[in-house]
């Protein structure tokens, strides 16, 4: 009975209160885009670092599995110590950059390659400590 066509000889009232939205089909010339060749060699050279990126983070967690040192670098980070959180995270042998950033609850390690032009990728690790 509702889905019979017959049933409604005219479109609903509310039919034409909303018009269709401009954007709701990709435009025209969108529909057939050429794009460029693609070239794997960024991705390789984004791949063969994070390789290396991904063993620097496997270093950062396994000096975190001593007490000592995960006691030391929570004391300085509650107290707000950024330079001595720095310092102690220097010492665990990294040959890449690692930027810290903590909150009472996590504490993240942004590891990068050590050439500043090189920007192709970071690995990005997030710990919690808290609730």
């Amino acid at each position: 009975m509702y889905n019979d066509p017959t049933f409604y000889t005219y479109p609903p009232v509310h039919y034409h209160q909303y018009p269709v939205h401009p954007y709701h089909y990709a435009p025209y010339w969108a529909w057939d885009r050429n794009f460029p060749p693609v070239n794997t060699k960024m991705l390789s050279n984004s791949v063969v670092t994070s390789e290396h990126l991904l063993k620097e983070a496997s270093i950062v967690v396994k000096k975190l599995t001593d007490p000592a040192i995960a006691q030391q670098l929570m004391t300085n980070a509650q107290s707000g110590n950024q330079k001595e959180v720095d310092r102690i995270v220097k010492t665990f042998g990294s040959d890449s950059t690692i930027e810290t950033s903590y909150s009472p609850s996590a504490i993240q390690f942004v590891v990068g390659p050590r050439i500043t032009g090189n920007q192709c990728c970071r690995v990005t690790l997030m710990l919690k400590w808290g609730e």
